[in-house]
């Protein structure tokens, strides 16, 4: 049985209602995701709001949104807000991210979207909306995320690194360009298994290239990942 709780330094996440809990993934891309100083963020697929929270919790000066399609998870991002310190800054919204428009323009949006394509579905429908890409195809949070852009605002997601190229190509083609990169190792003797990705709207520099190795040759957390993740997890 998983815990129905995430203890982190800050806050705690509750995740018994959820069909998503919490993961590597989520942690790496709220750690490393482009945050603005000040303004509105959207988290896509907010899930149990984790994302959102650690974005509420970086950027002390802004507003943070997350919408999700599942209701249940909408109530459980609420419940986890409403315990933290940043409970005035945070506001969850059940809606389809495809249809969503509040007439808001954001200076950042996060997500860890659904990836998983032309595979088989598990019979937990609320499970394979937040895994399957149909519920969120890649196309189309592009198109999205592109719309809802404030000028010079950023794109940040995780994925798995064999997609990487083809994002990268779908954002190039809606005028949203690289500004870093960074592949996710689980150790040094395998090959890539995510990479992060941040998008500028508008002109970037080069764009930063970066890897992580989650764990060192001992089989312990390697020493990049520890000072990535050193304001959120607790020290064991």
């Amino acid at each position: 049985m998983k815990n129905e709780y995430f203890q982190f330094k800050q806050f705690t996440i509750y995740q018994d209602l959820c069909a998503m809990k919490v993961g590597t993934d989520g942690v790496l891309l709220g750690c490393w995701c482009v945050l603005p100083e000040k303004g509105n963020i959207l988290d896509i697929g907010t899930g149990t709001g984790l994302i959102a929270l650690m974005a509420a919790q970086r950027s002390c000066h802004t507003h943070v949104t997350g919408i999700d399609i599942d209701g249940m998870a909408i109530k459980q991002a609420r419940m986890n807000a409403d315990v933290s310190p940043w409970k005035q800054r945070l506001s969850f919204t059940q809606a389809d991210a495809i249809s969503y428009n509040a007439g808001t323009q954001y200076e950042a949006i996060v997500c860890n979207p659904p990836f998983f394509t032309n595979s088989l579905q598990g019979p937990d429908h609320r499970r394979n909306l937040a895994r399957h890409a149909d519920s969120l195809p890649f196309a189309a949070l592009v198109s999205k995320a592109t719309s809802l852009l404030s000028e010079n605002g950023f794109l940040s997601v995780i994925l798995p690194a064999i997609q990487c190229d083809t994002f990268i190509q779908m954002c190039w083609e809606q005028g949203l360009n690289l500004h870093k990169k960074c592949f996710v190792y689980s150790n040094s003797r395998h090959p890539a298994k995510r990479v992060m990705l941040a998008f500028k709207k508008g002109n970037t520099i080069y764009p930063q290239e970066e890897k992580l190795y989650i764990t060192n040759e001992s089989g312990k957390q390697s020493a990049e990942y520890r000072t990535l993740t050193k304001d959120f997890y607790i020290d064991r």
